[in-house]
């Protein structure tokens, strides 16, 4: 057992009166697993903060691994306070509860004494931010890890590829970013064309590892998404010979599902896949690699004089539930998958590869795969019934970018994320912010918070001790939080 004593984040018994104190409280989201009042309370100086850290690898064996790599128990009484963890991870996440149960202002704080005792209950809580249709600079990136990190996520699936821009440097293919990153204009509402606005921008290899340290430090892995076959077009833009068609292509300034996609009958579509993929896995260390495979429209390879050659070379038939073009495009991801799964990754595919909106089974991707359910709830547990790992982010539920979901006014607005039914038995839970109408910062932590306190209570406690009562005066407690830390909030719900 080892004994540390951190200045970074501690806490002191302060000589001081409850009435020169401000109160700090319990209330915070996620909430806690158990706490335990007892009595008194205790004046706490934030600004001298020393408090005792122990790690303890024995505390929680009886948990599942991932459970006892993050568990903590915090005790806050007269004789100080005191921090223990199986891990470091654990100690990171117990200093964030003692964060935010102290006040945002004021150099004192009357805490009530109390023992916490704390752990997840999902292995994977997730945020995924899309900046392939806008970019947002790595500033950005680090105030919604810093968001993230309150809220005790630790997955952060960074969108990276998008018709509309590619936004990560591939050094073997440097026009993917002078190129790729750059589009001549935003789509105007209601009227054909855009609006002559140019958008660029994308993330230097090295800015890309500064987001991943900066992560790290927060208790927060970063996976990357580079989106195949389709929502494709900045790279067949940057490279016409990998489509089907040979293009010309443009960068696209239209938003939705466009028919222009990588040509899975070339050979070198595929090692194109590979060398980007190769640069990706050395720059992000994160456990998996995110490889899109949603709405990739097969127009383009039923015309194609490639991929039907490609076809009839493997010797894919329809069966009825699958074209033969569904068929290559599982052969196609699973040999993505597998040259990802041979450098130690898990691949991470959108629920598309496997079941579609009519629920129906059209692929059948290694069982190593991790399949995102984002049509319905019932595609992540078909999924799980399929025997797959699975993340549960239907848009009905979870996607914060959604408009219908962002003009819910009062109990409805939390509602559609707290009462969303999360399967017991998933990888865990994520949230997904798309960002083809949002362009500022202030825009996208608008339609994060307060909702991010919702999505962390799916995240961190199980589906039956989730009570929407007690959750309403913890996250009136976050929301001042968000003031206190210049986090712009959308008050829907008052």
């Amino acid at each position: 057992m080892k004994r540390f004593l951190l200045p970074f984040i501690a806490a002191l018994a302060a000589a001081c009166t409850a009435k020169e104190s401000v109160p700090g409280s319990w209330d915070m989201c996620p909430g806690p697993r158990s706490i335990e009042l007892t009595d008194g309370s205790v004046a706490i100086n934030p600004n001298k903060l020393k408090m005792k850290e122990i790690i303890d690898p024995t505390l929680g064996a009886d948990l599942k691994p991932f459970q006892q790599e993050e568990c903590y128990k915090l005790e806050v009484g007269p004789k100080g306070i005191t921090l223990t963890a199986a891990t470091e991870t654990g100690l990171l996440r117990g200093r964030q509860t003692l964060q935010k149960a102290l006040p945002e202002e004021g150099s004192r704080a009357e805490l009530p004494a109390a023992t916490v005792w704390d752990y997840p209950e999902f292995s994977y809580r997730a945020f995924m931010l899309d900046c392939g249709r806008h970019y947002f600079p790595v500033e950005t990136i680090k105030e919604v890890l810093d968001i993230m990190a309150v809220h005790q996520m630790n997955e952060f699936h960074w969108h990276l590829s998008e018709d509309q821009g590619w936004r990560l440097e591939i050094k073997k293919y440097p026009r993917l970013t002078e190129v790729g990153s750059v589009r001549a204009g935003d789509p105007v509402p209601g009227q054909k064309g855009h609006n002559g606005v140019p958008h660029s921008g994308f993330y230097t290899q090295e800015e890309a590892r500064e987001v991943v340290a900066y992560a790290a430090a927060l208790g927060i892995e970063v996976i990357p998404e580079i989106d195949l076959p389709g929502h494709m077009k900045a790279a067949l833009a940057s490279y016409p010979e990998l489509g089907c068609t040979g293009g010309p292509y443009e960068v696209a300034c239209e938003w939705g599902v466009l028919d222009d996609v990588l040509c899975a009958g070339k050979e070198h579509t595929l090692e194109f896949v590979k060398d980007v993929l190769a640069e990706v896995m050395d720059i992000f260390p994160s456990r998996y690699i995110h490889l899109g495979g949603d709405e990739c429209p097969k127009v383009r390879w039923e015309a194609c004089p490639h991929c039907q050659a490609k076809i009839k070379e493997l010797g894919l038939k329809a069966d009825g539930k699958k074209t033969a073009e569904e068929l290559l495009q599982s052969l196609f991801m699973d040999q993505a998958s597998t040259f990802v799964e041979a450098r130690g990754r898990r691949s991470i595919v959108w629920n598309d590869v496997l079941v579609d909106w009519s629920n129906d089974v059209v692929g059948a991707p290694s069982k190593n795969t991790v399949i995102a359910g984002w049509m319905r709830p019932v595609s992540t547990e078909i999924a799980v019934r399929e025997g797959y790992d699975a993340i549960f982010c239907p848009v009905g539920h979870l996607y914060l970018s959604a408009a219908d979901g962002n003009r819910l006014k009062g109990e409805a607005y939390f509602r559609r994320v707290f009462d969303a039914p999360v399967p017991e038995d998933v990888l865990g839970v994520e949230a997904c912010l798309w960002t083809e109408r949002v362009s500022e910062p202030d825009s996208l932590l608008w339609r994060m918070l307060p909702r991010m306190s919702a999505v962390s209570e799916l995240q961190w406690n199980a589906p039956a001790s989730r009570d929407y009562s007690s959750f309403l005066p913890r996250v009136k407690r976050m929301q001042a939080l968000y003031t206190a830390r210049n986090w712009e909030w959308n008050p829907a719900e008052e």
